[in-house]
């Protein structure tokens, strides 16, 4: 049996009181699996114990209590190994001010035990891969908040990563610029099969990114699933909105359908609440179509992962969601 990428249990992570401050428990005993080659994105409001997580698992903190594997190394024995074979970015890059954009890259080669030919090939390859060869000789402390975030990137993978932790690597870029780096991980991913541990706000990167999402609250994982799962895994009140003309006796007609609710309209338009839209479009439709009305446009308010994030960042997460 082929043993997980990343396989923990129980892990706990208390920061002890400060400055008159009382003590965080930050992980209250988060359990996780996560197999190779897949994106894995973790998800949840600030303070929900994202980035100690990704530091325990890289190998920068030790948890208070728990066990767990990581790339087949034991996450409390074998840190020392674990730093090898990962390799993490963050949102906020940070590096040696008057390194150059490639004497970074090959200096990070050196720390991770390249031999200077191959410290070279792969600066220049990865300073091709983020479009970074034209600014090679430009230091860091000179370069634009989306070419930095980009050297941050291409230094992640310098060690050709077995397993590699991105905490929030968009964070503040223009669109253009997160589309790229989204586009360059989604490459990487493909050629090399990296099992990548990602955590964002932005819920399209999320989507688009991730195979599965697991959910923080509270420094505890309240949900795991893909995101048409998490999606599902709660009851959203959908909203239908039809456009047209004749449409004066619908909200009447409507209003004797089961399911429908919060029904609003004129003679151009009318809005309702239902409770499941497969069950209760055609009801509608066929209700009002008779009365002469001409429907012009449907339109469906379907969940997505930012409804799904503010219910579960809410502590009623069982609570039925509507959609507006």
């Amino acid at each position: 049996m082929i043993q997980p990428a990343i396989e923990i249990h129980g892990i706990h992570k208390i920061y002890p009181a400060t400055g008159g401050n009382p003590a965080t428990h930050a992980l209250k005993g988060i359990d996780l699996t996560v197999d190779h080659g897949m994106i894995f994105c973790i998800l949840g409001p600030n303070g929900a114990g994202k980035t100690t997580l990704i530091s325990i698992l890289s190998g920068l903190l030790y948890p208070d209590a728990g066990t767990g594997y990581v790339g087949g190394f034991d996450l409390l024995r074998d840190r020392r190994r674990i730093r090898w074979i990962v390799n993490l970015a963050s949102g906020q890059a940070n590096f040696t001010d008057n390194f150059t954009v490639e004497e970074t890259l090959t200096y990070f080669g050196m720390l991770y035990g390249l031999p200077k030919a191959d410290r070279k090939k792969k600066a220049d390859e990865l300073m091709g891969f983020f479009e970074l060869g034209s600014h090679r000789r430009i230091p860091f402390n000179q370069l634009s908040t989306g070419l930095k975030q980009r050297l941050a990137l291409a230094k992640s993978l310098i060690n050709d990563p077995k397993i590699l932790f991105l905490d929030e690597p968009t964070v503040g870029l223009d669109p253009r610029v997160s589309l790229l780096i989204r586009s360059r991980l989604q490459e990487w991913h493909q050629k090399r099969g990296t099992t990548i541990i990602l955590t964002t706000h932005q819920m399209d990167e999320a989507e688009q990114l991730s195979d599965r999402i697991a959910f923080l609250r509270d420094g505890q994982c309240v949900r795991i699933g893909g995101a048409e799962e998490l999606k599902r895994s709660i009851q959203f009140h959908e909203r239908i909105t039809i456009r047209g003309r004749g449409l004066e006796r619908a909200p009447e007609l409507i209003g004797r359908i089961p399911g429908v609710s919060d029904i609003r309209g004129d003679r151009n338009q009318v809005m309702c609440r239902v409770d499941s839209r497969q069950k209760c479009l055609n009801s509608i439709l066929e209700a009002v179509l008779p009365s002469g009305a001409i429907i012009e446009h449907i339109d469906i308010t379907r969940p997505t992962l930012g409804d799904v994030f503010v219910a579960l960042a809410n502590q009623s997460d069982t609570d039925q969601r509507v959609l507006f």
